[in-house]
Order: C-alpha cells, then sequence, then structure tokens
C-alpha cells in the first residue's frame, strides 16, 4: 500500500504540474474553462494510468480518478480564488495557501485511496 500512495503522489505530481502550462496556470485562477482544462488533463492522466500503476481494474480506476478529478476541482476553485487575492498584497497567506492547496489535494488522494480499496475488498 505504501509503494501504491508514492506512486498516486507521483502521478499527482506529474499530472498537476507536468501537464499544465504556465498560461493555464495563471489563468484557471481567473476563467474556469481554463481550471476545467487543468482537471480534465489531471482527471484523464489518472483514468490512463491508475489501472496499470495502482494495479485497479479499469472501472475502479475510473471510479477513483472520477473521484478524485471532481475533488481536484473543488479544491482548486476555492484555493484559486484565495491565491487570486493574495498574490500581490500578501505573500505569507499567499504561501500558506498553496500549503493549504496541496495538504488538501494528497490527503484527499490518499484517503480516497484507503476508503475505496477497504470497499473493494468487502465487495
Amino acid at each position: 500500500m505504501i509503494r501504491n500512495l508514492v506512486i498516486i503522489f507521483v502521478m499527482h505530481f506529474v499530472a498537476g504540474y507536468f501537464l499544465q502550462t504556465k498560461k493555464i496556470s495563471t489563468l484557471k485562477r481567473e476563467k474556469k474553462r481554463y481550471l476545467f482544462l487543468h482537471v480534465g488533463y489531471y482527471t484523464s492522466f489518472f483514468i490512463v494510468f491508475s489501472p496499470f500503476l495502482l494495479d485497479l481494474t479499469f472501472s475502479e480506476g475510473l471510479v477513483f480518478s472520477l473521484f478524485n478529478g471532481v475533488m481536484h476541482l473543488i479544491i482548486d476553485y476555492f484555493t484559486g480564488q484565495l491565491k487570486k487575492k493574495y498574490h500581490r498584497n500578501d505573500d505569507l497567506k499567499y504561501k500558506f495557501t498553496v500549503g493549504i492547496d496541496y495538504t488538501l489535494h494528497l490527503s484527499i488522494l490518499m484517503v480516497s485511496y484507503v476508503a475505496y480499496l477497504n470497499y473493494i475488498s468487502v465487495h
């Protein structure tokens, strides 16, 4: 399980940062279509790779990916609003918001994976 959690964290890093251009990174706080584009790339990456890398069936990987895609959208929307507010006028609050954003993403990924594995093993 630890191996898979590390893989999930690496997947998050790749999908959330390497698949995101500077333009999308900046504009996703301003325009919802860029946020949806970012989350679409992120979720698609998870849909494609989670079955292979996490030993899930396609449908299990799909459910895991879609749930985390929705959570990613919600987190990025709200933290994006705070980042936009603090970006130029309060560096400490901006950095704190970035830390909260990252912590929420990783926590949701970890908890959802462990909970989903427990659900799968029962059913």
